[in-house]
């Protein structure tokens, strides 16, 4: 049977680079951004496409209501043991195209680590910020944490990263590649992530295939508009307010207003 990194969350953060530093980071930005742009106190929380809710967790351990989705049972159970003796934060497994929870509306919600991409077609794009919509109050807002994409649409499979790191007593070696796709497919490229795992009794090899969709803020608010729940009001370059979009360095937030 073939694996999946997502088996593994505690290597999963690692491999995709992902550290404590940054999520503190990003938690900092959300909080000014609602300050900013809310106008009110932020109490109940929806972070979508979770994970084991890293972000999540330190909101709840700042008084917010943090309710997580995600599609992947490992990554919650994950979540649930990290935040145990949280009782500020619960997970509910759920497609994150398209889901109802049994929650009272909601001040804002978040998709962070960049993976807003991995939805591919305009239906499943519509129907999750309908899902999403029906869960906040009006006036609130929805942030998406988007990589910046650029450069020619790839033609051949082009090797991205190459490298081994250590995760505790396991020794790790990720190859990750671009795999062309078809320039009417609207999609920037399949990313494909291959781990070769380590343990001290075992050895996993890991295999995932993401198909990232090539998205700007152009489309998003094209999206927000289509989907008559949200308005795009801001785009923020780098957790910065004043840094301009052609000077992104590495990713850019969408802040959506639900009307």
């Amino acid at each position: 049977m073939e694996h999946s990194v997502y088996e593994f969350p505690h290597i999963f953060r690692r491999v995709h680079m992902e550290e404590p530093r940054e999520i503190a980071e990003e938690v900092r930005f959300l909080r000014r951004i609602w300050r900013k742009h809310l106008g009110r106190e932020v109490h109940r929380v929806l972070d979508l496409a979770c994970g084991n809710s890293p972000h999540g967790q330190q909101l709840a351990r700042r008084g917010t209501t943090v309710v997580g989705i995600d599609r992947s049972a490992t990554m919650i159970g994950a979540g649930r043991k990290e935040s145990a003796g949280l009782d500020r934060i619960r997970f509910y497994r759920r497609p994150i195209e398209r889901f109802r929870i049994p929650e009272r509306p909601f001040d804002a919600a978040f998709f962070m680590s960049e993976t807003f991409p991995v939805m591919t077609e305009n239906r499943d794009i519509l129907s999750h910020l309908h899902s999403v919509g029906r869960l906040l109050k009006r006036g609130g807002l929805y942030c998406i944490d988007i990589d910046r994409q650029d450069g020619m649409r790839a033609t051949r499979p082009i090797e991205l990263w190459n490298r081994s790191l250590r995760v505790g007593d396991a020794r790790v070696w990720v190859r990750g590649m671009h795999r062309p796709m078809p320039w009417h497919s609207g999609i920037y490229s399949n990313f494909e992530i291959t781990c070769r795992i380590q343990f001290s009794r075992r050895r996993v090899v890991t295999r995932d295939v993401v198909p990232i969709r090539y998205t700007l803020p152009c489309t998003i608010d094209l999206l927000a508009q289509a989907s008559g729940m949200f308005q795009m009001i801001a785009a923020y370059t780098d957790l910065s307010f004043t840094k301009p979009l052609d000077r992104c360095h590495r990713r850019w937030w969408a802040v959506l207003r639900r009307i």
